[in-house]
């Protein structure tokens, strides 16, 4: 556990680089804007995960919530309903491509909606021999 948190430190860290990178470099705006996000992902991760173990370990309340069958049974349905509709929006936005004659956008959204169903299999089997 206490290996697991000195990564999560290590976001922090990596997220103070960043934003020292783009306060002293002179980079175009695009890679600045790319850093100001690549900083984003890197702290709010960091500390939301750094946050979440500490409420599982000193809050009993929360660990009780986070635990329970029913959310977690709520939580699942959640995801592969959010799954169902990603993969729709996505098989929606490559015949849109298509349509405008975008073939190398499509050929990427067309491979990700032929792809994820795929992965849903291997890991739906990975889940289900751990259990």
């Amino acid at each position: 556990m206490k290996n697991k948190k000195i990564i999560w430190y290590g976001g922090y860290v990596a997220a103070a680089l960043v934003i020292l990178i783009i306060a002293v470099t002179d980079l175009p705006e695009a890679a600045d804007a790319g850093l100001a996000i690549l900083f984003a992902i890197l702290f709010s991760v960091s500390h939301v995960t750094l946050w979440h173990d500490k409420m599982m370990e000193k809050d009993r309340d929360y660990r009780i919530e986070v635990m329970d069958e029913r959310n977690i049974a709520i939580k699942e349905k959640a995801g592969n309903v959010t799954n169902m509709i990603n993969l729709t929006l996505l098989g929606v936005i490559t015949v849109i491509f298509i349509l405008m004659d975008y073939i190398i956008p499509a050929i990427f959204t067309g491979v990700l909606v032929a792809v994820q169903p795929v992965i849903l299999i291997l890991v739906s089997n990975s889940i289900g021999k751990k259990m």
